[in-house]
């Protein structure tokens, strides 16, 4: 069937830019799980069905788990997100504003329609492999959880194609701005907020993906290690795991400061108070997570938060150091995970903010005008 013009110009804007941005992603997340379901093998003499079944055990459980199905949907909610922000993104490209003429010309289901098919597109690996867990799980007598997750994804899409529409379909208005940014426009703001309201007003996708992984980790926490003797262990494993999470939020608010605020190193704030002064954006963006730690642990939720923050100072302090390499900051952030998780298994969490804030500091102090430094 020969598709419209519109559908043709979409889908070589929107879907096939899509996965040229995130080839590698796709690439490495459904290769590893292809790559682990077919090509490793066990030690020993295991029997072919048995090491079929094995081999397939990721796709069975998403199949017959109601956890995993929820952990999968999950996913395919934050890679619509994506999506979501790649395409709306493109729209507001000024090189792509004859969209808004091209694409209003169309009726709405011809409309629909092409916007179904650059979302269809755009969610192909998800689909085929719903489609394979589905076959896998009708083989072995699922049926029911194989049907949900295909109609979740169509949904999805669905939701996708209105969003599109709308959007596509609404004037463009370059003063538009969100409703937080207007009613906070005539307040007096301190210099150590900026950040937070940058976050609310252009980084809002990547605040809620980060909060949705975060929530994700704390029930995983828990379900995990529900059966540790220790009772103190989880909580502080619940705190590594928040941080570990707000990473990346961390490295953008340096990178704000850098490329937006680098001025500020001339300002008389002295050195301690621009080493403290984002603990007061970390704990507005981590809000519902210290109100839930202050709900569920009372007076114990102090030194949890204080081991929290002495490692957020540490992964912000740690920047200055590497610079705006996100691959050095990555390693280090997989080193410092492991090496606070040791820390929480022999149970001396009590070093964690006088070892972590003094060596934070340092660094802090010996990088902070080393690069780039201003007359």
């Amino acid at each position: 069937m020969r598709q419209s013009p519109l559908t043709n110009i979409l889908m070589k804007i929107f879907s096939s830019g899509f996965y040229r941005m995130h080839s590698g992603m796709l690439i490495f997340l459904f290769g590893t799980i292809l790559c682990y379901c077919f090509f490793i093998n066990t030690l020993g003499s295991v029997p072919i069905w048995a090491f079929t079944v094995w081999n397939l055990m990721i796709t069975l459980s998403l199949v017959s788990s109601p956890v995993i199905m929820g952990f999968f949907c999950l996913a395919a909610l934050i890679y619509a997100i994506k999506s979501w922000q790649y395409v709306i993104t493109q729209l507001s490209a000024r090189n792509n504003e004859f969209l808004y003429h091209s694409i209003s010309s169309f009726g709405k289901w011809q409309q629909f329609k092409s916007w179904f098919y650059v979302q269809f597109n755009i969610f192909l690996p998800l689909i085929v492999y719903a489609l394979f867990a589905g076959i896998i799980g009708f083989n072995f007598g699922h049926y029911i959880i194989p049907i949900v997750i295909l109609l979740y994804l169509l949904a999805l899409i669905i939701v996708s194609v209105a969003i599109y529409v709308r959007h596509s379909n609404r004037l463009i208005d370059i003063d538009r701005q969100i409703l937080l940014i207007r009613l906070l426009r005539n307040w007096n703001k301190s210099f150590f907020l900026l950040y937070t309201l940058f976050v609310f007003d252009k980084l809002k996708i990547t605040y809620l993906i980060t909060k949705a992984i975060a929530w994700m980790l704390i029930i995983g926490t828990f379900a995990v290690f529900s059966d540790i003797k220790d009772e103190s262990a989880v909580p502080n494993l619940v705190v590594l795991m928040i941080v570990t999470a707000h990473s990346l939020l961390i490295y953008n608010e340096f990178r704000f400061n850098q490329k937006y605020l680098y001025f500020s190193r001339n300002f008389p704030y002295s050195m301690s108070k621009q080493f403290l002064g984002s603990l007061l954006n970390y704990a507005i963006l981590m809000l519902p997570e210290l109100l839930w730690f202050i709900g569920n642990f009372g007076i114990h939720s102090v030194s949890l938060l204080l081991q929290a923050f002495s490692i957020l100072i540490l992964f912000r302090s740690l920047l200055y150091w590497i610079g705006l390499s996100i691959k050095n900051y990555l390693i280090w952030i997989f080193v410092l995970f492991n090496l606070v998780f040791l820390i929480i298994l022999y149970r001396i969490t009590w070093l964690l903010p006088p070892v972590f804030v003094s060596t934070a500091y340092f660094i802090f102090q010996k990088n902070y005008l080393n690069k780039n430094l201003i007359d």
